[in-house]
């Protein structure tokens, strides 16, 4: 009897680990990838570090698995997976940008980057959108209804595939609540009069109870950005990839906080978080004014004390380029 299974949900973590766990288990498919991402006289030796999740200044990494030929030469491979979201702006130049840095700190020799993504997100072309090679999740799904090695839990990988692919095609339509959408215009217009400095991007339309607004200034790093939270009543200087290094957070940055402000953990970021006023998404924004106002000077006053905090700053950019990571350990083959 055939195993019938359904997956609903898949997110990009769900492919990533999927990828994590064949990249560090199956030297079939490291080279089957290689060669549909980089081409067949592609080459890179056997995989001695898979790791998930890789932050830095520039930037984060969704995988990044480390390769090492019989003279000793590493290559890395930095790859993008996308389900259905867009591309970030200059994404591929960060990731060429981090491959850079890598190189020149003798991490590695060379390295490539690849994005992973269902067909539809290239439409009709073969281009890569910036990066130096592309693998779609047909092709992933492919190999695994190919290889029969895999035994039954294959099924489990080409169900899972499947429904990534579908998310893919039909992508996430969220149906608009017009309340919710004259909010965050209201709040727009207002953020840009009373905080030009926090660079709020334009809103579309909006689905009930959307609550939370994400300011990435450029003066602040981009591993840095600002949440208000308004159904919370808070306001978080997100440090993303330090949500399990809570008390490390804790202690460098003790000596520079003010007396309103608190370290607390935000999913896999850490926050320096101060607390507002609520504000509620569904009711008239003029009658939430004087609130509104109060969170934005609390997200201009995180925007400032941040760069006013050298020593801190550069302790966050240097524990993001080096500390523990969500992945796994080097593999020695």
């Amino acid at each position: 009897m055939t195993n019938r299974i359904a997956i609903a949900g898949v997110s990009e973590r769900d492919v990533d680990l999927l990828l994590l766990e064949e990249f560090q288990s199956s030297h079939k498919f490291q080279d089957w990838f290689i060669h549909e991402a980089l081409g067949s006289s592609a080459a890179l030796g056997s995989c001695v570090s898979a790791r998930r999740s890789i932050t830095n200044s520039t930037g984060e990494s969704d995988l990044e698995i480390i390769f090492e030929d019989s003279n000793g030469k590493k290559t890395r491979l930095l790859v993008e997976n996308k389900v259905n979201a867009n591309l970030q702006p200059f994404q591929a130049e960060r990731y060429k940008e981090r491959g850079n840095g890598y190189v020149s700190t003798g991490q590695c020799l060379t390295f490539h980057t690849v994005i992973v993504a269902p067909a539809r997100y290239f439409g009709q072309s073969t281009a890569t959108k910036g990066f130096d090679g592309r693998v779609t999740y047909e092709q992933i799904l492919g190999w695994f209804e190919r290889d029969a090695s895999l035994g039954a839990r294959r099924l489990y990988k080409i169900a899972l595939l499947r429904s990534a692919i579908d998310k893919g095609t039909l992508g996430y339509q969220p149906e608009e609540d017009k309340p919710t959408t004259d909010f965050w215009e209201a709040y727009y217009d207002f953020a840009l009069k009373r905080a030009p400095e926090l660079e709020m991007p334009k809103p579309g339309p909006k689905p009930s109870r959307s609550s939370f607004v994400h300011f990435r200034p450029r003066a602040l790093p981009r591993t840095v950005d600002i949440v208000h939270k308004f159904a919370s009543g808070y306001v978080d200087l997100h440090l993303r990839g330090m949500g399990m290094r809570i008390n490390e957070v804790h202690t460098a940055v003790l000596p520079y906080l003010d007396p309103d402000m608190n370290v607390e953990s935000a999913s896999m970021s850490a926050a320096i978080r101060v607390q507002v006023p609520k504000l509620s998404v569904s009711a008239p924004f003029e009658l939430q004014r004087a609130d509104a106002e109060q969170a934005l000077e609390v997200a201009k006053r995180l925007h400032a004390w941040f760069i006013s905090s050298k020593e801190f700053a550069a302790w966050l950019i240097d524990a993001q380029q080096t500390g523990p990571s969500d992945g796994l350990p080097a593999l020695h083959t």
